[in-house]
This record gives C-alpha cells, sequence and structure tokens, in this order.
C-alpha cells in the first residue's frame, strides 16, 4: 500500500515539474499552428460623418479599430492563456485611394496586449482632397491591417475600404475681359461682359445681382448662368448701366457693384459666398433730354419779353 502510494506521489510530482516546464517555454518556444487560434483587426470609421469639402485643409477622422485572438479548438483554449499580457504590434498602412485624395496615417503602429476580450482602439486619417473631387461622388481609401505570428498564435494580414463622400465646392472665378470703367454721354449706354469660370467640382448655376444703384442711375444684370462641371467651364453674363438724362450738361461718376453667388445646380441650396466685381461709369456731356418741356417755356418767357419791350418802346413814344 505505502509502495503504490509512494509510486502516486511520485507521478504528481513528475507531472507538476513537467507542467511547469513547459508554461516556462511556450511563451518563448517556437510553436507550429494550432487550429482556431489566430490574431483578427477590424478597422472602421463614422461613414455619416458630414463631407469632405475639397480644396480644404487637411481633414483628420478618427479609426475605430478592434483587435483580438480567435480560439476555437479545446487545444487552443489551453495554450491561450500562457500569452495573456504579451505586447501586440499592429502595423497600418494605406495602400490606395481615390486618385483626387492624399490619406495618410499619423500613427501607422499601434500597440496593444493579448487579453481575454477583443481590445478597442483608436487611430487617426489625415485627409485632403483636390479641386477636381466629384462632389458627392464614391471616394474610398484602402487600409492594410497586419500582425505577425505570435508563437502558436497565426498572423493577420488584410485589406479595408473605407468610404467617404466630397462635399460641393462652390468657387468661380469672375473676370472682366474688357474693362472695369467707362465714359459715355448721358444719352449712351454702358455694357460689361463678366466672363466667369467654374474652379468648383459639379455643375453650378451662379446668380448676379446689382448692389447700390445711385439715385437716376439704371442698371440692369443678366439673372443666371450656368456652368458646366468641366474643369475650366466658363460663361458669360452682361452688366448694362444707363446713366440719367435730364437736360443739361452731365459730369457724374458712379461706382457698381455686382454680386455674384455659386450654387450646384441640382440643388441650388447649397450655395457658397458671394463674389463680387465693381465697375466705373463716367458720365460726360450735355443732354437735351426733357427740352420738350422747357423750351416751351423758354418760348413764353421770349414771348412776354417781347410784348413787354414793344409796350416799353410804345410809352417812351
Amino acid at each position: 500500500m505505502k509502495k503504490n502510494l509512494k509510486i502516486v506521489k511520485s507521478t504528481i510530482l513528475t507531472g507538476i515539474v513537467l507542467f511547469s516546464v513547459f508554461a516556462a517555454l511556450v511563451p518563448t518556444a517556437p510553436a507550429g499552428p494550432i487550429a482556431g487560434l489566430a490574431s483578427f483587426i477590424e478597422v472602421n470609421w463614422d461613414s455619416s460623418d458630414k463631407p469632405i469639402v475639397p480644396r480644404g485643409e487637411m481633414r483628420s477622422l478618427d479609426l475605430d479599430i478592434v483587435y483580438g485572438v480567435t480560439k476555437g479548438a479545446f487545444v487552443a483554449n489551453a495554450v491561450f492563456p500562457f500569452y495573456l499580457g504579451r505586447q501586440v504590434t499592429i502595423q497600418l498602412q494605406v495602400v490606395e485611394a481615390s486618385p483626387w485624395c492624399t490619406a495618410s496615417l499619423p500613427f501607422g503602429t499601434l500597440t496593444t496586449v493579448i487579453q481575454n476580450r477583443p481590445d478597442n482602439l483608436s487611430g487617426k486619417l489625415n485627409i485632403r482632397l483636390d479641386e477636381d473631387a466629384p462632389a458627392y461622388g464614391g471616394g474610398f481609401i484602402k487600409i492594410k491591417a497586419s500582425v505577425e505570428k505570435i508563437g502558436p498564435i497565426d498572423g493577420f494580414d488584410k485589406e479595408f475600404t473605407l468610404e467617404f463622400q466630397p462635399a460641393y465646392l462652390p468657387l468661380i472665378k469672375a473676370e472682366l475681359p474688357e474693362t472695369n470703367s467707362k465714359r459715355i454721354g448721358p444719352m449712351d449706354t454702358a455694357s460689361f461682359p463678366i466672363e466667369i469660370e467654374n474652379l468648383g467640382n459639379a455643375r453650378t448655376k451662379v446668380y448676379f445681382q446689382v448692389e447700390d444703384v445711385p439715385d437716376g442711375w439704371i442698371a440692369v444684370v443678366t439673372d443666371d448662368i450656368i456652368l458646366d462641371e468641366t474643369a475650366g467651364s466658363k460663361g458669360t453674363a452682361y452688366l448694362t448701366i444707363r446713366p440719367p438724362k435730364g437736360f443739361g450738361y452731365h459730369d457724374e461718376d458712379v461706382s457698381v457693384r455686382v454680386s455674384m453667388v455659386p450654387a450646384r445646380a441640382e440643388n441650388t441650396q447649397d450655395r457658397g459666398n458671394p463674389e463680387y466685381v465693381t465697375v466705373i461709369v463716367e458720365s460726360r456731356g450735355f443732354s437735351v433730354i426733357g427740352a420738350e418741356v422747357i423750351i416751351p417755356i423758354v418760348v413764353l418767357i421770349l414771348v412776354v419779353l417781347f410784348v413787354v419791350y414793344f409796350l416799353f418802346k410804345r410809352y417812351n413814344k
């Protein structure tokens, strides 16, 4: 009986020693793959975030990153506890993006440790869009996430496609191709063509409005024009100005400002800030407009003077 008890004790002690040696060696010794034991990563961002404005400053977006280890088989569950707390290095890399998009990861390396449950990490992605990014078109960025093999835990290597939308860029350029000032007579009309170029990223409707017209002057401008989304698309509006035409000599200078508001043609509520052009008109010369009222009065005065002169002359005789 005592002999059997000694055998049992020896077996137990030997098992404990072997198990301790195995536990000490497992974290550092290379091991072959164990079914179901592998790293995994998920990369997401908030796709509901507002569209990104092209040609703006670099925009930083938050990335949601999840790291964990899958473990399914009995052997995997038995080995996994020996790797708890082991450091894990996650590599992130931008591998592809829309041609009009520049994307970068300020922190391409993240570290965590192996835990019993997935670990939530945060990352940053910087994006800048060129002016030719199509308004509300489909944009994408592919990010590669990878983790090297850790002992019996298989590594991970996968590309994630993140989608976004460029915003409308309400950008126009206005020029006065002929001149910004004219001298005319009070009986004449000054006309100024206004050339508009679309520098935005969608079909654009431009609204025109004359501001601060001086009393007695008349200024009329084209209501609106539509510019194609093709880069460099141009259109022309016309501003017409007429000075006062009251009878007499005129010597007047005025400036007239025109506002131009770009809007997305498919949704004109999506508008940009107004641009302005200013023209100067000089009215110089004599106007006979209104003479039809003044001439009868002058004639009447002359008749009265003649009658008075005639009567005065007879009276002196």
